[in-house]
């Protein structure tokens, strides 16, 4: 394994998995007020329709106003138990506000009058919400051979990378890609699946496909940029990638920097490195995002590297300011002091280096 791709692997869930279809464009404001008095009006003068307290709670979650839907959900629950569009809805907004037992209750309500696999990939959302990844594993399971759809696929793919069952993950991605071989994120997965297996070379040429599909996504790049030295024979297709991505997003801080240390560290030999590209890349990196620690880190050792002492110890500083207990700003900080000619701060940070170092768990 190599650890700077640790969190990228363990903290899967964090990024990939994308969000639901979007919601209808939102009307104007004074026009979305007249709308809200008509149906609170249509429920007022009918509070036993259940069309009247369905239309106004779908527009209260349309409007992103949960709390407020939950109330005509119920009474539209209470009206007309069996409708499954509205009791969705329902164990959803639950889910949302954090009323995860009533979410569960409600869930399986709507299981009893019809099973789909919306039903169950949601009670999958409910159990990973808790924590309880293995029950969610069932859930995910039946929604995916009940509904094959890309987002149940998806989620059930997922949820076994967090079991750390990589094979299997690897088995639901591939046959997944073979219904929906667009997918950016199915690609992702299988990538993340195939890197955890120890299958890298095959993670790299998943990542690329993830980013070839979607290109301007930041998604697949985060994982590439991370692999310099995983895949050596491909880091030219890794370099190409990165060079695309900071080219269409060229306000991206993270984009320079994986782009910088691709041709840093991918490179198959010193000769091959542009140290002056390798430099700039990490500077705009730096200027774009001034709380992105990693750029300013790296920057210190490429000078460091060129026995730059003076500019290197400035943006080592920096690193340590951003990330007092960064370690290895420390460390480097103190060979710079001690080759600049400063003892005194050289003997300091070496001793916060050591500082840090007893301070890490065994």
């Amino acid at each position: 394994m190599f650890p700077h791709l640790t969190p990228f692997i363990t903290a899967f869930a964090l990024g990939l998995a994308c969000a639901g279809p979007a919601l209808a464009q939102a009307p104007p404001r004074a026009e979305a007020a007249a709308l809200e008095r008509q149906l609170l009006e249509a429920a007022r003068v009918a509070p036993d329709s259940f069309a009247a307290h369905h239309a106004l709670a779908e527009f209260y979650l349309q409007a992103g106003r949960v709390p407020d839907a939950i109330p005509h959900l119920e009474r539209a629950r209470d009206l007309d138990p069996s409708h499954l569009t509205n009791g969705y809805d329902l164990a959803v907004a639950y889910l949302e506000t954090g009323r995860v037992d009533a979410a569960r209750d409600q869930a399986r309500r709507m299981l009893a009058v019809k099973e789909t696999g919306a039903l169950d990939n949601l009670l999958g959302d409910i159990d990973e919400a808790v924590g309880d990844h293995v029950a969610a594993a069932g859930d995910y399971q039946r929604a995916a051979r009940l509904e094959p759809t890309e987002d149940h696929l998806f989620d059930w793919g997922d949820n076994l990378l967090h079991l750390r069952a990589h094979a299997d993950a690897i088995a639901v991605f591939t046959a997944a890609i073979r219904r929906f071989p667009d997918s950016a994120r199915l690609h992702v997965g299988l990538g993340i699946a195939q890197y955890a297996q120890g299958e890298h070379a095959a993670a790299v040429v998943s990542f690329c496909q993830a980013a070839d599909l979607a290109p301007a996504d930041p998604r697949p790049y985060e994982f590439l940029g991370e692999m310099y030295g995983v895949s050596p024979d491909q880091s030219a297709e890794i370099t190409k990638r990165l060079a695309r991505f900071v080219e269409l997003q060229p306000a991206s801080a993270p984009g320079h920097y994986y782009y910088a240390m691709n041709l840093w560290k991918g490179a198959s030999g010193a000769a091959d490195v542009d140290l002056a590209r390798v430099e700039a890349l990490l500077r705009k990196a730096a200027s774009l995002d001034a709380a992105f620690v990693k750029p300013r880190l790296q920057l210190g050792i490429l000078l460091s590297e060129q026995a730059r002492w003076r500019e290197a110890i400035v943006e080592l500083k920096a690193a340590a300011a951003l990330e007092p207990d960064l370690a290895q700003a420390h460390f480097r900080l103190a060979t710079a002091y001690r080759r600049d000619g400063q003892p005194a701060l050289a003997d300091e940070e070496l001793a916060t280096f050591k500082r840090l170092q007893d301070r890490k768990p065994e």
